[in-house]
């Protein structure tokens, strides 16, 4: 069975490499230049199960899985410096709905059809 079909690929992603963040006058986070790795790409989220996580439910909150299509070799190999930004559209509004800190990418080289992206959620400051 396979991991996915591609109607089910309901969500919107984009992979960033984080900038350095700007900071004003009085030292506060303005903003943060992100170099766009993939500006969007469809996936599904995928939840890991209460009996995977054994005794630690407090990963449920944090820990997240997207299975995306296959990168090819040419693509931009997606790694752990790189962070997962979610994305939902609200009317004609396209809304981050959280930043996630790539843990682990795993691609699948024996029917290269979905590649897996681990990650876990980066808290706001």
């Amino acid at each position: 069975m396979p991991i996915a079909e591609t109607g089910q690929l309901d969500q919107t992603i984009s992979i960033v490499i984080p900038g350095k963040t700007q900071t004003d006058e009085f030292g506060d986070n303005v903003s943060r230049q992100d170099e766009v790795v993939y500006e969007k790409l469809y996936a599904m989220q995928r939840s890991k199960k209460s009996d995977d996580v054994g005794e630690d439910l407090a990963t449920l909150k944090t820990q997240a899985q997207f299975v995306i299509r296959h990168r090819q070799r040419q693509e931009k190999l997606i790694t752990t410096d790189m962070i997962l930004q979610h994305w939902r559209q609200v009317d004609d509004q396209k809304i981050q709905v959280a930043e996630y800190q790539i843990d682990d990418f795993n691609q699948d080289t024996q029917y290269r059809e979905w590649d897996v992206i681990i990650c876990h959620i980066v808290p706001e400051v």
